[in-house]
């Protein structure tokens, strides 16, 4: 189910990483990534856990609700920081919201603001007959 490997980056750095695709649950996702967490050294700050686990719940969570499921979840660690991949099936991607949109929202709507506040880089990478990857690179 989840793998854990030495892979490297498009500037070539290695990072340990951490792999599934058998994701269900934003709950299966933080205990994935804490046991990820605990592996990384030097070990990151309780705030900056507590970021990931933010970023990874808000991530996993959405595409459960509207990108039809996860198809592939990952994790990265670098030097200073921490990447969360998470793929789901539709081409659709996150919006943004205006002050208005919070007010008439129903119990929703403020996963993808968050995760865009904490996340250092931010990119999605559409592909339509797929759907899309969103990666977040996480300061520790």
């Amino acid at each position: 189910m989840e793998q854990a490997a030495a892979l490297r980056d498009e500037e070539g750095v290695t990072a340990d990483t951490a792999r599934t695709r058998y994701l269900r649950s934003s709950f299966q996702a933080r205990g994935i990534t804490r046991n990820f967490l605990a592996t990384v050294s030097p070990p990151p700050s309780s705030d900056a856990v507590e970021t990931v686990l933010l970023v990874v719940s808000e991530l996993v969570t959405n595409a459960l609700r509207h990108g039809r499921g996860v198809r592939d979840f990952r994790l990265g660690a670098g030097h200073d920081s921490v990447t969360v991949e998470v793929a789901d099936s539709s081409p659709v991607l996150p919006r943004d919201r205006s002050p208005q949109d919070f007010a008439e929202a129903e119990g929703g709507g403020f996963g993808w603001p968050i995760v865009c506040r904490l996340a250092r880089d931010l990119t999605i990478r559409l592909h339509p007959d797929t759907g899309k990857i969103i990666r977040a690179n996480i300061p520790l």
